[in-house]
């Protein structure tokens, strides 16, 4: 409590709150004692959070139709000969800095969005890469369910339709850590998102899409799924950039709901606990290396940079560890994607 500024207004709260703080104890117990799993897990300030609350909360993939989403858009050749044994689009100036979706089940919105950053930055051999506007795709895009959850897939098309995307400075995240909206959602004071047994939101919810009125930094021509091979997503990582990813962060797949990714702090992770068909979180892949013999992917997330490793965090490569390797994505843009 002292540590992150916890207040509680009654007893009965403070109670709830202690108690999902021993549940993620005793789940930060289970992790830490698997031999094979080479992180570390411990407490953050969403120990006092039940992981049903967390999850909602904080991971943002639709659940469903996954091979819809993730296997649509063009076909990506992988390129021919070998890939350097580490690789890391930080060095090389691809990856804007970390961001906080805050309570907003924005994660697909935030992993286009940066996959879009880096190709926009290789393709036109920028001297800084560009920040660009999520609040755009969460307001307009009409694939998906902004902070309800949705696909990089969705963000991608509805680049694509709007003509590109606004800079995050012009266009700017408005999520004010109270309230979940729809696209274009109007604010009904009785009824909240139209489900009624629903809270009521706040006036933050008269979002209107306004994509017309600023200008596009950014376009690109298409999207295009990846191989499943982790050795063939290394090596268009290496060549084109920046990939967009889904996995399984929470351990939900399997009934466990021990969310791993939510406790996750330093180290190459290895979760026991992750299901082959459980996609339910969105990143970046921006790099890969090997730790005392381990492979790992290097991912960005997008929950602050307190988070892991200064808001990344490493994952197992080469053993499609937490189904990272199921729904690997780019934006094209064509003077680089030829």
């Amino acid at each position: 409590m002292g540590e992150h500024g916890k207040v509680y207004s009654s007893n009965e709260q403070f109670d709830r709150a202690f108690q999902n703080f021993l549940d993620t104890e005793a789940a930060i117990q289970e992790l830490n004692s698997d031999p094979d799993d080479q992180a570390e897990y411990g407490h953050n300030q969403w120990s006092d959070m039940s992981s049903s609350e967390w999850s909602a909360r904080f991971l943002g993939v639709a659940s469903g139709e996954r091979h819809e989403q993730c296997k649509g858009g063009s076909s990506l050749p992988t390129p021919s000969g070998d890939f350097p044994s580490a690789f890391d689009w930080r060095d090389h100036g691809a990856v804007s800095p970390i961001r906080d979706q805050g309570g907003c089940g924005s994660c697909w919105a935030e992993s286009a969005v940066a996959n879009i950053e880096g190709v926009h930055f290789l393709a036109n051999k920028l001297a800084n890469v560009v920040a660009l506007s999520t609040e755009q795709v969460l307001e307009c895009d009409e694939y998906d369910t902004a902070c309800y959850g949705g696909w990089p897939s969705g963000a991608y098309r509805s680049v694509i339709e709007m003509g590109g995307i606004a800079t995050k400075s012009d266009y700017d995240y408005r999520f004010d850590g109270k309230t979940i909206c729809l696209a274009n959602q109007t604010f009904n004071e009785t009824c909240g998102d139209g489900m009624c047994d629903d809270p009521p939101l706040t006036s933050w919810c008269d979002v209107t899409c306004e994509a017309a009125a600023h200008s596009k930094e950014a376009k690109i021509h298409g999207w295009a799924s990846l191989s499943e091979d982790e050795d063939a997503i290394a090596k268009i990582l290496a060549e084109h950039g920046p990939i967009s990813i889904a996995i399984d962060a929470s351990g939900g797949g399997m009934g466990w709901l021990i969310p791993w990714l939510k406790t996750y702090k330093k180290g190459v992770a290895s979760p026991k606990k992750c299901h082959e068909d459980a996609l339910d979180h969105a990143l970046l892949l921006v790099g890969f290396g090997e730790d005392k013999g381990q492979k790992y992917w290097t991912i960005k997330n997008s929950w602050g940079d307190s988070f892991g490793e200064h808001g990344y965090f490493r994952m197992v490569r080469g053993v499609g560890m937490c189904c990272v390797h199921t729904c690997a994505s780019t934006a094209i843009i064509d003077s680089v994607m030829v």
